[in-house]
């Protein structure tokens, strides 16, 4: 059974509860989301707004159509009432709407090297994903651990999130899905090789999961998404925003890789097989025409993780820079400032590495013209701006003349956004998990509002399922 049919099942129940469609309460999910954690209210959901991003957003829905809705998802636990009251425009006083209590999302984040699992983090949110209900770091080796370990973890954490509500003589917890963050390309719920050779194959992910939870009576059937940890950055971005810009691409410059995700009109878009956005594969350092196997040398004849040379994984990555400058942290890297020879050398490989990447931001300016970039950065490189006599200062410095050069780039200042992960591997870690889980309800709502490619027959509360 796939998340698709899971969903379903949920959707069936509120049809027959509401009498009204299931794209109807996608409808009210997606407007109830939109806001989160703010709250809304029936009439704010029911209102047309020709101004708003989303197509699903603009359109206005009878308020008797958006009561059925809205009692049927109360009466399930995904929207509840809110605790400040509301006016409206005219001023009457509005009962306020939010995202359920009852029901949480789990997420998880795995931290590979050279494409095996290292590390996991699981952690169990409240439904709109600000609330930190419980969180657990383990070590992993493999992925059948991955996924024992997610189980078990998701498993425990909800078990002692229960108990707690037990006490107070609230109801257990239900759970809408458990997402998962991977540093690879997704495909049908398969973590896919980096490399194309045959020497590895995708790990089945996703059903792995499914089956450790199916087994468990105290679970059930809990729909898993899995998702590629920059895909995931960009679900949390386009949520974060309130899908004010229909049109983004959000960058993650991690340590030994750069990936990119795609949101265009207001929705990811992942590709044929999961590889769109693949920034770090792009290759810049070698000219068009040459062989990239010959005459390389030094850094440009280095191998990506993909087994090629010259991507922008070979040159602009945090590892790569620390290697080619032969010693030290990037952080103290970044800071050196003393106008010697160690200065010109590390203000030279930050120059070059971030024009590097500014270039191949520049392509996909003019590719897919996005309202705007957001890229995250570690702390050390994103503080280093603002530090301009500094080594460091040199990489953003470099990045964006290259991004302002492109044809299709925006005039505005803030057009390349950036933001720094968390100081603390465990946070950045948090903050993978928190992605994941938000691309559950994501993949709830593009299913009920059949975005996700789905073939499910359209219901109606008077037909039988």
């Amino acid at each position: 059974m796939s998340q698709h049919d899971q969903f379903q099942g949920l959707l069936d129940t509120l049809i027959k509860r509401s009498g009204v469609g299931q794209e109807v309460l996608g409808d009210v999910m997606a407007r109830t989301s939109l806001r989160a954690p703010q709250e809304t209210s029936r009439v704010g959901i029911a209102a047309e707004n020709p101004a708003a991003r989303r197509p699903t957003d603009k359109h206005a829905i009878l308020q008797s159509t958006v009561s059925k809705a809205v009692k049927a998802l109360m009466d399930e636990g995904l929207l509840e009432d809110g605790e400040k009251l509301l006016k409206s425009s005219d001023g009457r006083v509005l009962s306020p709407l939010r995202l359920g209590s009852l029901y949480a999302t789990a997420g998880a984040k795995v931290i590979q090297e050279n494409e095996q699992p290292r590390h996991v983090t699981t952690a169990l949110f409240g439904l709109d994903t600000t609330r930190v209900l419980g969180q657990a770091h383990d070590e992993a080796n493999d992925w059948d651990q991955v996924a024992d370990l997610i189980y078990r973890r998701v498993a425990a954490l909800k078990d002692a999130v229960d108990r707690e509500r037990d006490r107070s003589g609230r109801q257990p917890l239900r759970m809408l899905g458990v997402g998962v963050e991977v540093g690879a390309p997704v495909h049908g719920g398969q973590v896919m090789p980096l490399s194309r050779g045959w020497s590895r194959h995708p790990v089945p992910l996703e059903e792995k999961l499914h089956r450790l939870f199916e087994a468990d009576p105290e679970c059930g059937s809990i729909p898993v998404i899995i998702e590629n940890d920059v895909n995931a950055l960009a679900v949390l971005a386009i949520n974060e925003i309130h899908y004010t810009e229909p049109d983004l691409v959000v960058v993650g410059v991690f340590d030994d890789g750069i990936g990119g995700g795609l949101v265009v009109d207001g929705r990811l878009r992942r590709g044929n097989s999961g590889r769109a956005m693949e920034i770090g594969h792009l290759a810049v350092g070698f000219p068009p025409g040459q062989d990239p196997e010959q005459n390389l040398t030094g850094s440009e004849g280095a191998r990506c993780s993909c087994g090629q040379p010259g991507h922008v994984d070979t040159l602009a990555t945090p590892r790569r820079i620390v290697e080619a400058f032969g010693g030290g942290t990037l952080e103290q890297i970044c800071e050196i400032d003393a106008p010697d020879r160690e200065f010109k050398r590390a203000q030279e490989l930050f120059k070059r590495s971030g024009a590097v990447l500014g270039r191949a931001l520049a392509h996909v300016s003019n590719t897919v013209n996005p309202n705007r970039i957001i890229m995250y950065l570690p702390p050390s490189l994103a503080a280093a701006e603002h530090r301009p006599g500094s080594a460091g200062a040199a990489y953003l410095k470099a990045v964006r003349i290259e991004v302002a050069r492109a044809f299709a780039a925006s005039s505005e200042p803030d057009y390349l956004r950036i933001r720094a992960f968390p100081p603390k591997s465990q946070d950045v870690a948090l903050l993978g998990a928190r992605a994941a889980a938000v691309c559950v309800l994501e993949s709830f709502i593009e299913h009920a509002l059949r975005l996700d490619g789905c073939k499910s027959v359209p219901r109606r509360g008077n037909q039988q399922s």
